[in-house]
């Protein structure tokens, strides 16, 4: 595997584990954060959202480095 596979396949990871609990427990995840932080993305349905888009960025990072690898 090269630096650059490892590097996307670690970020793809990075991506996954933070965007899957807020895409399957917004609740869950929004009361664990600070009311700052939480406020700043919105309700569960805006919370789904950011979990839904994080997690369409690791899959495409994900698919990326198993092309380069």
């Amino acid at each position: 595997m090269t630096p650059l596979a490892t590097l996307l396949a670690a970020l793809a990871a990075l991506h996954l584990a933070a965007g899957v609990p807020a895409l399957l427990a917004p609740g869950v995840v929004r009361s664990r954060l600070p009311a700052r932080y939480a406020d700043a993305v919105g309700d569960r349905r805006a919370w789904r959202g950011f979990g839904a888009g994080v997690v369409s960025v690791g899959v495409s990072l994900a698919v990326v480095a198993a092309g380069v690898a």
